[in-house]
C-alpha cells in the first residue's frame, strides 16, 4: 500500500514549475489530487500525467488573489472527495526591482499572491482539518526568508511572513491533529533549459524539490517537519547577496 493512498491533497500553482512536479509526486506516492492554478490548458495537462498512476484528479481553475474563487476551489474539494488531507500552498511570483522604482500595486500583487492566498488557503483547509480531525499543510517557502537578495523586497518580506504563518498554523492546529511546515527552497528550475555543464549556474531540478515535499507529506500524522531548507551544495546562503 503506497504511504498516500487513499489520501486528497490539495496543490496551489499545479499547472507548472514546482507546483506540477509536487502534484506528480503526490500521486505517484498514491494521493487523488485537486489541482489548482490560472491556466486551464496546463492544468488539464498537468491531470493527464496525473492520471496514468491510477489515481484522481480535478482541475479546478483559480487566480488566488479573489478570496471568493479560493473559496469556492475548497467547495468544489469537499464536493467531489468530501476531506482534505493535504494542502499545498505553492503558488507565487517574482519580481525583481529596487524600493525606490517598485510601485504599491506591484507591492500589493506579490504579496497577495505570497502570503495573502496562503492565509486563504490555509484558513479554509483548517475549517475542513479541524472538522474532520487532522490534516497536514505544507507551505513552499524560500531561503529569502532568511537570506534576503536586494530588489526583491516584497518577496523576501511575503516569505518571512510565510514563516510567521506555519508557525501559528502549527501551533493552533496542534491539539486538532493537524501539522504545518514550511520547505524552503534554493535555486530551482529547468535543469535542462536552464543548467548544462556549459552553464554553471547552480540550481536543483524541480523534481529534487518536490520529492521533499513528497517525503514531507508522507511523514505520519503525529510528525511535523517544522522547517526544511533545500539548496545546492554550491549555492551562496550564508552573506549571500
Amino acid at each position: 500500500m503506497k504511504p498516500l493512498e487513499g489520501k486528497v491533497a490539495l496543490v496551489t500553482g499545479a499547472s507548472r514549475g514546482i507546483g506540477r512536479a509536487i502534484s506528480i509526486g503526490l500521486s505517484q506516492q498514491g494521493a487523488n489530487l485537486v489541482l489548482a492554478a490560472r491556466s486551464m490548458s496546463d492544468l488539464e495537462a498537468t491531470r493527464n500525467h496525473i492520471l496514468q498512476y491510477g489515481v484522481m484528479a480535478e482541475v479546478v481553475p483559480t487566480d488566488v488573489t479573489s478570496e471568493q474563487q479560493i473559496v469556492v476551489l475548497f467547495q468544489e474539494t469537499l464536493e467531489r472527495f468530501g476531506k482534505l488531507d493535504i494542502l499545498v500552498n505553492n503558488a507565487g511570483v517574482f519580481v525583481n526591482e529596487p524600493i525606490d522604482r517598485m510601485s504599491t500595486e506591484t507591492w500589493d500583487w506579490v504579496i497577495n499572491i505570497e502570503l495573502r492566498a496562503a492565509f486563504i488557503c490555509t484558513r479554509e483547509a483548517m475549517r475542513i482539518m479541524k472538522k474532520q480531525g487532522g490534516g497536514r499543510i505544507i507551505n513552499i517557502g524560500s531561503i529569502s526568508a532568511q537570506r534576503v537578495r536586494p530588489f526583491t523586497a516584497p518577496y523576501n518580506s511575503a516569505k518571512f511572513g510565510l514563516v510567521g504563518l506555519t508557525h501559528t498554523t502549527a501551533l493552533e492546529g496542534r491539539e486538532f491533529g493537524i501539522t504545518c511546515g514550511c520547505l524552503h527552497p534554493g535555486v530551482t528550475g529547468d535543469r535542462e533549459r536552464d543548467g548544462s555543464p556549459r552553464n554553471p549556474r547552480v540550481m536543483m531540478s524541480y523534481e529534487e524539490i518536490a520529492s521533499t515535499a513528497v517525503y514531507m507529506a508522507c511523514q505520519p500524522p503525529d510528525i511535523n517537519i517544522l522547517e526544511l531548507i533545500q539548496l545546492p551544495r554550491e549555492q551562496p546562503y550564508l552573506g549571500r547577496g
